[in-house]
Protein backbone atom coordinates (compact mmCIF):
# COMPACT_ATOMS: atom_id res chain seq x y z
CA UNK A 1 0.00 0.00 0.00
CA UNK A 2 3.14 1.83 1.06
CA UNK A 3 4.01 2.21 -2.87
CA UNK A 4 0.13 2.92 -4.23
CA UNK A 5 -0.11 6.17 -1.73
CA UNK A 6 3.25 7.63 -2.57
CA UNK A 7 1.93 7.29 -5.75
CA UNK A 8 -0.78 9.63 -5.55
CA UNK A 9 0.89 12.07 -3.14
CA UNK A 10 3.55 11.87 -6.31
CA UNK A 11 0.92 13.00 -8.70
CA UNK A 12 -0.11 16.07 -5.97
CA UNK A 13 3.19 17.08 -5.37
CA UNK A 14 4.02 19.75 -8.67
CA UNK A 15 1.01 21.54 -7.18
CA UNK A 16 1.83 22.10 -3.84
CA UNK A 17 5.52 22.59 -4.83
CA UNK A 18 4.11 25.59 -7.19
CA UNK A 19 2.94 27.35 -4.20
CA UNK A 20 6.11 26.89 -2.30
CA UNK A 21 5.19 23.73 -0.04
CA UNK A 22 5.62 20.07 -0.28
CA UNK A 23 4.33 16.88 1.52
CA UNK A 24 5.79 13.93 3.32
CA UNK A 25 4.53 10.13 3.73
CA UNK A 26 5.12 9.69 8.08
CA UNK A 27 3.65 6.42 8.52
CA UNK A 28 0.73 3.85 7.27
CA UNK A 29 -0.61 1.90 10.29
CA UNK A 30 -1.82 -1.95 9.46
CA UNK A 31 -5.84 -0.63 10.29
CA UNK A 32 -5.55 1.67 7.12
CA UNK A 33 -4.83 4.99 9.08
CA UNK A 34 -2.25 6.84 6.83
CA UNK A 35 -0.46 10.08 8.00
CA UNK A 36 1.06 13.30 6.19
CA UNK A 37 3.21 16.10 7.01
CA UNK A 38 2.54 19.04 5.20
CA UNK A 39 6.02 20.94 4.57
CA UNK A 40 7.55 24.34 3.25
CA UNK A 41 4.50 27.25 2.79
CA UNK A 42 2.04 24.98 2.97
CA UNK A 43 2.40 23.90 6.67
CA UNK A 44 1.50 27.47 7.51
CA UNK A 45 -0.88 28.34 5.27
CA UNK A 46 -4.28 28.75 6.47
CA UNK A 47 -5.80 26.75 3.42
CA UNK A 48 -3.93 23.93 4.80
CA UNK A 49 -7.00 22.16 6.13
CA UNK A 50 -8.52 22.48 2.62
CA UNK A 51 -6.18 21.46 1.11
CA UNK A 52 -5.65 18.36 2.66
CA UNK A 53 -9.51 17.45 2.48
CA UNK A 54 -9.90 18.02 -0.71
CA UNK A 55 -7.28 17.05 -2.13
CA UNK A 56 -5.62 14.66 -0.15
CA UNK A 57 -8.06 12.92 1.28
CA UNK A 58 -10.18 12.90 -1.81
CA UNK A 59 -7.42 11.82 -4.30
CA UNK A 60 -6.33 8.87 -1.49
CA UNK A 61 -9.94 7.50 -0.73
CA UNK A 62 -10.87 7.56 -4.38
CA UNK A 63 -7.92 5.07 -5.36
CA UNK A 64 -7.70 3.27 -2.02
CA UNK A 65 -10.58 2.39 -0.55
CA UNK A 66 -8.78 0.50 2.28
CA UNK A 67 -7.41 3.73 3.94
CA UNK A 68 -9.68 4.23 6.62
CA UNK A 69 -8.44 7.71 7.71
CA UNK A 70 -5.90 10.54 6.78
CA UNK A 71 -4.43 12.43 9.23
CA UNK A 72 -2.44 15.70 8.94
CA UNK A 73 0.30 16.17 11.03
Amino acid sequence: MKEDVMAILDTLRPALKGAGGDLELVGITEDGTVTVRMKGLCSTCTAALWTHRLRIERAIKMKLPDVTVIVQI
